[in-house]
């Protein structure tokens, strides 16, 4: 067994819900994005969600998780 094999471990159900939620709420304010109605302070909650979600599979990521 090679030595990155022993080091990842898998998401724990908590972690992987909240990666699930944070995927999903990226995914939900892209597709808004192209709505005739959306909102102006859209593309910041865009910026905030993809940084919420970037911190945190690196946040894992360092941890040895495999994602």
């Amino acid at each position: 067994m090679s030595l990155k094999k022993e080091c990842t471990k898998t998401l724990t159900p908590a972690e992987q819900q909240n990666l699930i939620y944070l995927r999903n709420k990226v995914d939900h304010l892209q597709e808004e994005r192209f709505r005739k109605d959306a909102r102006p302070s859209l593309n910041d909650e865009i910026f905030n969600a993809v940084g919420e979600l970037r911190s945190f599979t690196s946040n894992l990521r360092q941890k040895g998780r495999n994602i």
